[in-house]
Protein backbone atom coordinates (compact mmCIF):
# COMPACT_ATOMS: atom_id res chain seq x y z
CA UNK A 1 0.00 0.00 0.00
CA UNK A 2 1.31 3.10 -1.22
CA UNK A 3 2.92 5.82 1.98
CA UNK A 4 0.38 8.48 3.17
CA UNK A 5 2.10 11.84 3.30
CA UNK A 6 2.15 13.43 6.43
CA UNK A 7 3.97 16.59 5.74
CA UNK A 8 2.61 19.57 3.42
CA UNK A 9 4.88 22.42 2.09
CA UNK A 10 1.59 24.66 1.39
CA UNK A 11 2.85 28.25 0.12
CA UNK A 12 3.03 30.95 -0.64
CA UNK A 13 3.88 31.49 -4.54
CA UNK A 14 7.43 32.87 -4.79
CA UNK A 15 8.73 31.76 -1.65
CA UNK A 16 11.34 29.61 -1.60
CA UNK A 17 9.11 26.50 -1.82
CA UNK A 18 10.89 24.96 -4.59
CA UNK A 19 14.02 25.10 -3.33
CA UNK A 20 12.98 24.12 -0.23
CA UNK A 21 11.31 20.96 -1.67
CA UNK A 22 14.19 20.04 -3.53
CA UNK A 23 16.56 20.61 -0.28
CA UNK A 24 14.00 18.21 1.51
CA UNK A 25 14.01 15.65 -1.57
CA UNK A 26 17.94 14.57 -0.37
CA UNK A 27 17.07 13.75 3.28
CA UNK A 28 17.20 10.14 4.03
CA UNK A 29 14.16 9.91 5.72
CA UNK A 30 11.89 12.51 4.24
CA UNK A 31 10.24 11.29 0.52
CA UNK A 32 9.28 14.16 -1.27
CA UNK A 33 7.01 13.56 -4.31
CA UNK A 34 9.29 14.03 -7.40
CA UNK A 35 6.12 15.81 -8.92
CA UNK A 36 6.05 19.13 -7.27
CA UNK A 37 2.63 20.94 -6.71
CA UNK A 38 0.03 18.42 -7.29
CA UNK A 39 -2.78 20.18 -5.68
CA UNK A 40 -4.85 17.39 -5.19
CA UNK A 41 -6.83 19.18 -2.14
CA UNK A 42 -7.34 22.64 -3.74
CA UNK A 43 -10.41 21.78 -6.58
CA UNK A 44 -11.14 25.17 -5.23
CA UNK A 45 -7.64 26.83 -7.02
CA UNK A 46 -6.94 24.54 -9.63
CA UNK A 47 -7.54 26.83 -12.35
CA UNK A 48 -4.69 29.29 -11.41
CA UNK A 49 -2.00 26.62 -11.36
CA UNK A 50 0.93 27.82 -13.55
CA UNK A 51 0.57 25.88 -17.08
CA UNK A 52 3.35 23.88 -16.50
CA UNK A 53 1.86 22.30 -13.87
CA UNK A 54 0.94 18.84 -14.28
CA UNK A 55 -2.63 17.97 -13.86
CA UNK A 56 -4.17 17.67 -10.29
CA UNK A 57 -4.50 13.89 -9.55
CA UNK A 58 -7.80 12.86 -10.57
CA UNK A 59 -8.44 10.35 -7.56
CA UNK A 60 -7.09 9.83 -4.08
CA UNK A 61 -5.44 6.64 -5.42
CA UNK A 62 -3.58 8.44 -8.24
CA UNK A 63 -2.61 11.00 -5.69
CA UNK A 64 -0.75 7.98 -3.84
CA UNK A 65 0.61 6.65 -6.87
CA UNK A 66 3.33 10.13 -6.21
CA UNK A 67 4.78 8.42 -3.19
CA UNK A 68 4.62 4.52 -4.16
CA UNK A 69 8.70 4.52 -3.81
CA UNK A 70 8.18 6.04 -0.36
CA UNK A 71 9.41 3.30 1.91
CA UNK A 72 9.38 2.20 5.93
CA UNK A 73 12.75 4.33 6.21
CA UNK A 74 10.72 7.27 5.05
CA UNK A 75 9.52 8.97 9.10
CA UNK A 76 8.32 12.17 6.82
CA UNK A 77 6.41 11.69 3.12
CA UNK A 78 5.37 14.95 1.91
CA UNK A 79 4.39 17.39 -1.16
CA UNK A 80 4.21 20.88 -2.43
CA UNK A 81 1.51 22.72 -3.56
CA UNK A 82 1.87 26.35 -3.23
CA UNK A 83 -2.45 26.66 -4.08
CA UNK A 84 -3.14 25.11 -0.53
CA UNK A 85 -1.92 28.24 1.43
CA UNK A 86 -4.40 30.33 -0.21
CA UNK A 87 -7.08 27.19 -0.55
CA UNK A 88 -10.47 27.67 1.22
CA UNK A 89 -11.17 24.16 1.01
CA UNK A 90 -7.18 22.34 1.45
CA UNK A 91 -6.93 23.16 5.25
CA UNK A 92 -9.83 21.05 6.19
CA UNK A 93 -9.48 18.35 3.30
CA UNK A 94 -5.87 17.62 4.44
CA UNK A 95 -6.84 17.78 8.50
CA UNK A 96 -9.66 14.88 6.91
CA UNK A 97 -6.55 12.99 5.33
CA UNK A 98 -3.91 13.52 8.04
CA UNK A 99 -4.87 14.42 10.81
CA UNK A 100 -1.24 14.29 12.25
CA UNK A 101 0.53 16.16 9.38
CA UNK A 102 2.99 19.19 9.77
CA UNK A 103 2.47 22.23 7.75
CA UNK A 104 5.47 24.39 6.26
CA UNK A 105 4.28 28.19 5.41
CA UNK A 106 6.36 30.18 3.40
CA UNK A 107 5.33 33.86 3.31
CA UNK A 108 6.61 37.25 2.22
CA UNK A 109 6.58 40.77 1.27
CA UNK A 110 2.84 40.44 -0.22
CA UNK A 111 3.87 43.25 -2.78
CA UNK A 112 7.53 41.48 -3.30
CA UNK A 113 5.58 38.35 -3.93
CA UNK A 114 2.84 40.09 -6.55
CA UNK A 115 5.12 41.21 -8.81
CA UNK A 116 7.23 38.14 -8.59
CA UNK A 117 4.13 36.16 -9.77
CA UNK A 118 2.78 38.30 -12.11
CA UNK A 119 6.57 38.01 -13.64
CA UNK A 120 6.42 34.39 -13.92
CA UNK A 121 3.16 34.53 -15.09
CA UNK A 122 4.75 36.66 -17.98
CA UNK A 123 7.57 34.44 -18.62
CA UNK A 124 5.30 31.48 -18.78
CA UNK A 125 3.58 33.26 -21.62
CA UNK A 126 0.36 33.56 -20.10
CA UNK A 127 0.31 36.67 -18.88
CA UNK A 128 -0.15 38.73 -21.70
CA UNK A 129 -0.66 42.20 -19.51
CA UNK A 130 3.08 42.81 -19.53
CA UNK A 131 2.88 45.78 -17.50
CA UNK A 132 2.51 45.22 -13.70
CA UNK A 133 0.61 48.01 -12.63
CA UNK A 134 -2.07 47.58 -15.32
CA UNK A 135 -2.12 43.66 -14.67
CA UNK A 136 -2.55 44.59 -10.61
CA UNK A 137 -5.71 46.91 -12.00
CA UNK A 138 -6.97 44.08 -13.89
CA UNK A 139 -8.04 41.94 -11.06
CA UNK A 140 -11.48 43.17 -10.60
CA UNK A 141 -11.76 42.24 -13.99
CA UNK A 142 -10.79 38.83 -13.26
CA UNK A 143 -12.54 37.71 -10.69
CA UNK A 144 -15.54 38.66 -12.70
CA UNK A 145 -13.74 35.87 -15.55
CA UNK A 146 -12.71 38.78 -18.37
CA UNK A 147 -9.31 39.72 -19.89
CA UNK A 148 -8.12 36.29 -18.14
CA UNK A 149 -4.38 34.87 -18.41
CA UNK A 150 -4.14 32.60 -20.91
CA UNK A 151 -4.91 29.18 -19.58
CA UNK A 152 -6.20 30.17 -15.69
CA UNK A 153 -9.54 30.98 -14.52
CA UNK A 154 -11.61 31.10 -11.41
CA UNK A 155 -10.31 31.70 -7.41
CA UNK A 156 -6.97 32.51 -7.53
CA UNK A 157 -6.36 34.33 -11.15
CA UNK A 158 -6.51 38.04 -9.42
CA UNK A 159 -2.57 38.79 -7.92
CA UNK A 160 -3.60 40.11 -4.87
CA UNK A 161 -5.95 37.23 -3.83
CA UNK A 162 -2.62 35.03 -3.45
CA UNK A 163 -1.05 37.58 -1.52
CA UNK A 164 -3.40 38.01 1.90
CA UNK A 165 -1.33 35.59 3.56
CA UNK A 166 -2.58 36.81 7.36
CA UNK A 167 -6.31 35.94 6.14
CA UNK A 168 -4.77 32.70 4.21
CA UNK A 169 -2.74 31.43 7.26
CA UNK A 170 -5.64 32.05 10.01
CA UNK A 171 -7.63 29.76 7.72
CA UNK A 172 -5.21 27.17 8.63
CA UNK A 173 -5.11 27.56 12.48
CA UNK A 174 -8.78 26.49 12.59
CA UNK A 175 -8.00 23.38 11.55
CA UNK A 176 -4.55 22.76 13.06
CA UNK A 177 -2.66 23.58 15.79
CA UNK A 178 0.10 26.40 15.69
CA UNK A 179 2.71 23.99 16.77
CA UNK A 180 1.66 22.26 13.86
CA UNK A 181 2.88 24.45 11.71
CA UNK A 182 6.15 26.19 10.93
CA UNK A 183 6.53 29.41 9.09
CA UNK A 184 9.59 30.15 7.19
CA UNK A 185 10.05 34.14 6.33
CA UNK A 186 11.44 34.70 3.24
CA UNK A 187 13.51 37.23 3.74
CA UNK A 188 15.31 34.79 6.18
CA UNK A 189 15.57 31.50 3.72
CA UNK A 190 16.82 33.90 1.15
CA UNK A 191 19.98 35.62 3.75
CA UNK A 192 20.54 32.56 5.67
CA UNK A 193 19.15 29.74 4.37
CA UNK A 194 21.43 27.15 6.01
CA UNK A 195 19.97 28.43 9.46
CA UNK A 196 16.63 28.33 8.35
CA UNK A 197 16.44 24.53 7.02
CA UNK A 198 17.98 23.73 10.41
CA UNK A 199 15.20 25.19 12.32
CA UNK A 200 12.75 23.09 10.00
CA UNK A 201 14.69 19.92 10.86
CA UNK A 202 14.40 20.72 14.21
CA UNK A 203 10.41 21.38 13.81
CA UNK A 204 10.24 17.56 12.02
CA UNK A 205 12.38 16.03 14.85
CA UNK A 206 15.21 15.33 12.58
CA UNK A 207 19.09 15.57 12.85
CA UNK A 208 19.56 19.16 12.33
CA UNK A 209 23.02 18.81 11.07
CA UNK A 210 21.63 17.46 7.99
CA UNK A 211 22.61 19.62 4.77
CA UNK A 212 22.09 19.34 1.12
CA UNK A 213 24.46 19.08 -1.40
CA UNK A 214 24.33 22.93 -2.16
CA UNK A 215 21.54 25.38 -1.39
CA UNK A 216 21.47 26.77 -4.78
CA UNK A 217 18.19 28.58 -5.61
CA UNK A 218 15.73 26.61 -8.28
CA UNK A 219 13.15 28.81 -10.05
CA UNK A 220 14.64 31.88 -9.63
CA UNK A 221 13.24 35.38 -11.68
CA UNK A 222 13.46 34.54 -15.65
CA UNK A 223 12.09 35.99 -18.65
CA UNK A 224 11.35 34.38 -21.92
CA UNK A 225 14.44 34.52 -24.65
CA UNK A 226 13.16 35.63 -27.74
CA UNK A 227 13.28 32.56 -29.39
CA UNK A 228 10.93 30.93 -26.44
CA UNK A 229 7.66 31.52 -28.86
CA UNK A 230 9.41 29.03 -31.10
CA UNK A 231 10.58 26.45 -29.12
CA UNK A 232 7.63 26.11 -26.57
CA UNK A 233 5.20 25.14 -28.98
CA UNK A 234 7.31 22.38 -29.60
CA UNK A 235 7.45 20.75 -26.27
CA UNK A 236 4.01 21.89 -25.09
CA UNK A 237 1.59 19.67 -27.99
CA UNK A 238 0.21 16.32 -27.60
CA UNK A 239 2.48 14.50 -28.84
CA UNK A 240 5.28 15.59 -26.31
CA UNK A 241 2.46 15.81 -23.27
CA UNK A 242 1.63 12.48 -24.06
CA UNK A 243 4.92 11.35 -23.92
CA UNK A 244 5.87 12.84 -20.90
CA UNK A 245 2.57 12.03 -18.86
CA UNK A 246 1.87 8.41 -20.35
CA UNK A 247 4.49 6.78 -22.08
CA UNK A 248 7.29 7.15 -20.17
CA UNK A 249 5.89 6.66 -16.91
CA UNK A 250 4.43 4.03 -18.05
CA UNK A 251 8.56 2.20 -19.34
CA UNK A 252 10.23 3.99 -16.46
CA UNK A 253 7.94 4.81 -13.23
CA UNK A 254 6.94 8.07 -12.11
CA UNK A 255 10.38 9.12 -10.46
CA UNK A 256 12.47 7.73 -13.07
CA UNK A 257 10.06 10.09 -15.16
CA UNK A 258 10.21 13.25 -13.48
CA UNK A 259 13.55 13.16 -13.63
CA UNK A 260 14.16 12.70 -17.14
CA UNK A 261 12.06 15.21 -18.10
CA UNK A 262 13.76 17.73 -15.43
CA UNK A 263 17.19 16.76 -17.50
CA UNK A 264 15.08 17.36 -20.85
CA UNK A 265 13.66 20.66 -20.08
CA UNK A 266 14.20 23.15 -22.61
CA UNK A 267 14.69 25.89 -19.95
CA UNK A 268 17.95 26.58 -21.43
CA UNK A 269 16.45 27.84 -25.04
CA UNK A 270 13.51 29.02 -23.41
CA UNK A 271 14.36 31.31 -20.21
CA UNK A 272 17.02 33.57 -19.41
CA UNK A 273 18.00 34.90 -15.48
CA UNK A 274 16.48 38.21 -15.28
CA UNK A 275 16.26 41.02 -12.35
CA UNK A 276 13.21 42.55 -12.08
CA UNK A 277 12.75 46.48 -12.10
CA UNK A 278 12.23 47.59 -8.77
CA UNK A 279 8.54 48.47 -7.99
CA UNK A 280 7.36 52.27 -8.96
CA UNK A 281 7.55 54.20 -5.38
CA UNK A 282 3.74 55.56 -6.05
CA UNK A 283 2.40 52.09 -6.68
CA UNK A 284 4.43 50.34 -3.82
CA UNK A 285 2.75 52.86 -1.46
CA UNK A 286 -1.01 52.37 -2.76
CA UNK A 287 -0.09 48.66 -2.43
CA UNK A 288 1.27 48.83 1.12
CA UNK A 289 -1.90 51.10 2.20
CA UNK A 290 -3.92 47.74 0.97
CA UNK A 291 -1.80 45.50 2.65
CA UNK A 292 -1.28 46.95 5.34
CA UNK A 293 -3.93 45.10 7.95
CA UNK A 294 -3.28 41.58 6.68
CA UNK A 295 0.51 42.36 7.38
CA UNK A 296 -0.68 42.71 10.46
CA UNK A 297 -2.32 40.12 11.49
CA UNK A 298 0.29 37.84 9.52
CA UNK A 299 2.83 39.37 11.83
CA UNK A 300 0.45 38.76 14.87
CA UNK A 301 0.39 35.38 14.61
CA UNK A 302 4.28 34.55 13.70
CA UNK A 303 5.43 37.31 16.54
CA UNK A 304 6.92 39.69 14.01
CA UNK A 305 6.57 43.40 13.42
CA UNK A 306 6.20 42.87 9.41
CA UNK A 307 4.49 45.96 8.61
CA UNK A 308 7.55 47.90 10.21
CA UNK A 309 9.83 45.04 8.30
CA UNK A 310 8.04 45.34 4.92
CA UNK A 311 5.94 48.17 4.45
CA UNK A 312 7.24 51.20 6.36
CA UNK A 313 9.39 52.37 3.91
CA UNK A 314 6.82 52.40 1.15
CA UNK A 315 4.67 54.89 3.40
CA UNK A 316 2.26 52.36 5.68
CA UNK A 317 1.43 53.02 8.95
CA UNK A 318 2.40 51.19 12.15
Amino acid sequence: MPQRPNLFIVGAPKTGTTSLHRYLQQHPQIYMSRTKEPGFFAPDVVGARSTQSPPAPATEADYLELFASATDLHRWVGESSTVYLMSREAPARIVEFAPDARIVVMVRDPLDLMHSLHNERVSGGSEQITDFAEAIAADDDRRAGKRLPQHHHGYGVAYSDNARLGEQLQRWLKHFDRDRIHVIVFDDFARDTPTEFRKLLEFLDLDPAFQPESFATFNASHRPRRMANVVRPLFRNRLTKWISKRALPRLFGEDATVRIVRRLRPRRLMKESYRREPLDPSLRQTLAREFTSDVRLLGDIVGRDLVQEWLVDAGAQT
